[in-house]
């Protein structure tokens, strides 16, 4: 019931964010978001033993998620943080292994929350005052929804074939069915609402941010696992934490913004 209780408050809300709210609002959001992701990595880092430097990796993820805002080039700049983490290394108080891990941990957070995370800006800031953006933004959450839903009921109901030993879960009938109801909601989305994406586009990215999506929820399942947690918080009632819920759209979006980007160029 708590599960339900948040879904039909959190969904409206995260709704007026992506389709009407401005820009500048989701981005304060996503951006309150991403620090609450990257306190939840640190967590996780923490409880698996391992060392990081928790205050370089906010510095580093806030970076990414500005450059994305103001469309600076983060691809010029990400390479350069391996430059500053090893320093931190070298006049830290970990011995000379625990400093390179620490530094690894530190660069591999920054980019798998806050490098990820900031493609969901780079979506939305596709067309910042018009329509484009917002709707190819809801398109995405609304392929990972779908794909989510109907590859946990067919799942649980004709499951038969388990589909990775870190999640185990998930079944192959179920990544095919969410695959397809995938493909199937993000043509529903180009007759609803986003009529700038012709049909075939539709489907192909459909299966493609669809297939990425289950990937992205299995790729959290191993930094859980090395953890030893069930979930990465519980900042959202019954539904752990944020990591938990947007693990399929961190690795969704990047494939919607390079797709759009090269070849719907709105």
């Amino acid at each position: 019931m708590t599960r339900i209780l948040t879904s039909i408050i959190g969904i409206p809300v995260l709704i007026y964010l992506i389709k009407f709210a401005p820009f500048l609002v989701f981005f304060v959001v996503a951006f309150i978001a991403m620090l609450l992701m990257v306190y939840e990595y640190l967590g996780l880092v923490r409880a698996s033993g391992r060392p990081v430097f928790s205050w370089l990796t906010y510095v580093f993820a806030a970076a990414i998620a500005l450059a994305f805002y103001f469309r600076w080039p983060a691809d010029s700049f990400v390479p350069l943080f391996a430059l500053p983490a090893l320093t931190v290394a070298l006049f830290s108080k970990h011995n000379p292994e625990s400093g390179f891990f620490a530094a690894g941990f530190t660069v591999f957070g920054a980019l798998y929350v806050g490098g990820l995370m900031g493609y969901l800006v780079g979506v939305r800031s596709l067309d910042p005052a018009g329509d484009t953006g917002s709707d190819l933004l809801m398109m995405l959450f609304v392929i990972i929804w779908a794909g989510d839903i109907f590859a946990f009921v067919f799942g649980k109901t004709m499951g038969r074939h388990k589909l990775a030993a870190v999640s185990p879960n998930k079944t192959v009938e179920g990544a095919i069915a969410g695959l397809v109801f995938s493909i199937l909601s993000a043509v529903a989305c180009r007759f609803l609402f986003a009529a700038q994406v012709p049909v075939l586009h539709s489907a192909l990215l459909g299966a493609v941010v669809g297939a990425l999506g289950q990937i992205g929820d299995l790729c959290e399942s191993i930094v859980k696992r090395a953890a030893g947690v069930k979930d990465s918080g519980n900042i959202i009632p019954g539904h752990g934490g944020i990591l938990d819920r947007v693990d399929s759209l961190l690795f969704g979006a990047p494939a919607m913004y390079y797709y759009c980007l090269f070849f719907l160029h709105p």
